[in-house]
């Protein structure tokens, strides 16, 4: 009768082997390679067991089913220790496989890291010891003549000792096992509870089994047949989870990690603090957006990361606010949500900060473009349809033509006004940087867009004529890697307004002028001045773009010096004015943008 319940335990480990075969032919991702190897050490401790009970019957006569105890005495030392082959195998997979089944469990239900694995892993010599402990009255009997006189009783405790510490580290692994199965369908409501519960009985009731009712069984054939219900129960609810349940359809790693992912990947910086506002934990936009590493704040209070008028308490509280940084330029949004237990106590908070500069500036730039377009074009609307209203009186053919020329001329602005915003448009969405092209190229094409304007040498006359005002370019034999679409447009507007205000005299009243500094390292800064000489840049204009925006009652004559402000901005540089003597507009650029040839 116990040959036939060893026969059973072979038979279900080599079921549970094809299992494990056809999971890992058909199906493959997360938890699927941990699943396997827990099926194939369920199934080989199985049929280890099984050989095991069928050696005791046949090979060694041990027809009292008394083990091979007997049969060790009468039997040469080295043929004894073989014999014991399948029982070590035996005693080695009662503490691997629970490893391997909490190893399944943490990877199907949320995402394990290498620390958490090692851990595990760590556990296993305890399996040895346990193995070496339950072996221990056969081991000792084996080598008893080669040990030195008072090392076997000193060993045999030691490893009793080994089986109690084994015993209790595999049972908390299967409880903690059981313990997360339980806590994934509390918390996901799309997971099954018959697979939540097919999952809890493949590998913990055969160890249970194995380490506790056996102990009840009086008779050798008792203790082979009581784990045999177990073992079919496991082998029956792991073909159903595969082929049934949808073991690997409905895995709730997948939220786990797509959690952890998105808070990885998200653009927005998010911080995760305790109750007394110590950092515990960031995504890399955070430490992009702060410029810090996670190991240097680590620990540390929420404030060192964060300017001295920010209202901490008022975010933890679940208001909004808003920052800027410090050194910088860049604007925040910050806002927060409370981290819970399930009595609904405070154990921390996740912190969110959204980079809102861009937004902000978008806002800006569309309500001074609304702003200006509409009072520009009511006003010049205004003049047209009140010049047109004269035609009515039957003028004279000299009055009408200076109104058809005043309203061909409040058109044509309209048209100009129409075509800059566009470039507007077509300067914020290029890129910043393209690949090298000559400064003094860029400057020569920018002005020859202006009218009446004629690149000449210092000190030269302009050969077009009077009407031609000569510009002056002064540049180093530099490179830059602005992107022309921006910084031409740019160059041309200030050359431009420099043209109009500047005369038109014979001498130079206009120059370009680009002017750096360096160091060791490369170029830092570098500016390119555009001056003229005449009436310059109203004090009026100039406060409204220093205040970079428009006020209801305070508008700039266009959008031409608008293009320039947010086309150096868009370049990361910043545009000055000085009209003491003239006016010269100086534009201000990070040196990354300009190298020489």
């Amino acid at each position: 009768m116990l040959a036939t319940v060893g026969g059973v335990n072979v038979t279900l480990g080599i079921v549970l082997l094809l299992i494990a075969a056809h999971t890992s032919r058909q199906y493959s991702g997360v938890g699927t390679r941990s699943f396997v190897a827990c099926i194939v050490g369920l199934g080989v401790w199985t049929a280890a067991g099984g050989v095991n009970d069928i050696i005791s019957v046949y090979e060694l006569g041990a027809s009292n089913g008394d083990g091979m105890s007997s049969a060790v005495e009468s039997t040469p030392s080295i043929i004894a220790f073989g014999l014991q082959g399948p029982r070590i195998v035996e005693w080695v997979l009662q503490t691997v496989v629970p490893v391997l089944y909490a190893l399944f469990i943490l990877a199907y239900t949320t995402q394990t890291d290498r620390r958490e694995r090692l851990l595990l892993f760590v556990l296993v010599p305890f399996g040895l010891l346990y193995t070496g402990g339950t072996m221990s009255s056969t081991l000792v009997s084996l080598i008893l003549d080669n040990l030195p006189a008072g090392f076997s009783e000193m060993l045999l405790p030691l490893l009793q000792f080994a089986i109690s510490i084994s015993f209790f580290v595999t049972g908390s692994i299967v409880l903690l096992s059981l313990g997360q199965l339980w806590r994934t369908l509390h918390r996901y409501q799309h997971v099954s509870t018959r697979l939540t519960l097919g999952l809890a009985v493949i590998v913990p009731p055969v160890w249970f089994a194995e380490r506790f009712f056996i102990a009840l069984a009086e008779t050798p054939l008792a203790r082979a047949a009581i784990p045999v219900p177990f073992v079919i129960l496991s082998t029956c609810t792991a073909w159903l989870a595969v082929t049934r349940f949808g073991l690997f359809e409905e895995i709730p790693a997948a939220l786990a990690v797509a959690r952890q992912d998105i808070v990885a990947e998200m653009p927005d910086a998010a911080i995760t603090v305790t109750d007394g506002h110590s950092i515990l934990d960031w995504n890399a936009a955070t430490a992009d957006l702060f410029e810090r590493e996670f190991n240097t704040v680590v620990g540390q209070d929420l404030a060192t990361i964060l300017p001295d008028t920010f209202d901490i308490k008022r975010l933890l509280a679940g208001g909004q606010t808003t920052c800027r940084l410090p050194g910088s330029d860049r604007v925040l949004e910050a806002s927060s949500s409370r981290i819970t237990d399930s009595d609904d106590r405070t154990l921390g908070h996740t912190l969110i900060f959204r980079d809102i500069t861009d937004s902000r500036q978008n806002a800006r730039r569309a309500e001074v473009l609304s702003r200006v377009l509409r009072h520009n074009i009511r006003n010049r609307a205004d003049v047209a349809t009140a010049h047109l209203r004269q035609l009515t009186d039957s003028p004279t053919p000299d009055t009408a033509d200076k109104i058809a020329t005043t309203v061909e001329e409040e058109l044509s602005a309209l048209r100009d006004l129409g075509g800059t915003a566009r470039e507007i448009e077509s300067v914020l969405q290029a890129d910043k940087r393209t690949g090298n092209r000559s400064v003094e190229e860029l400057i020569r094409h920018a002005i020859e867009e202006v009218q009446h304007a004629e690149v000449v040498n210092d000190g030269h006359e302009c050969a077009g004529g009077v009407s031609s005002v000569p510009v002056v370019i002064d540049t180093p034999p530099a490179e830059t890697r602005a992107n022309g679409e921006i910084l031409i447009p740019v160059i041309r507007e200030l050359v431009s307004n420099a043209v109009e205000h500047g005369g038109s005299a014979p001498e130079p009243h206009v120059s370009v002028r680009v002017k750096e500094t360096s160091d060791t390292e490369g170029v830092d800064q570098w500016w390119i001045d555009v001056a003229d000489s005449g009436a310059g840049i109203s004090n009026h204009e100039v406060e409204v773009f220093e205040d970079a925006e428009e006020q209801p009652l305070q508008h700039g004559k266009g959008l031409g010096l608008w293009l320039v402000w947010w086309g150096v901005d868009r370049l990361g540089g910043e545009v000055s004015f000085d009209i003491d003597r003239g006016t010269t507009v100086t534009v201000e650029l990070p040196g990354s943008l300009l190298s020489y040839e």
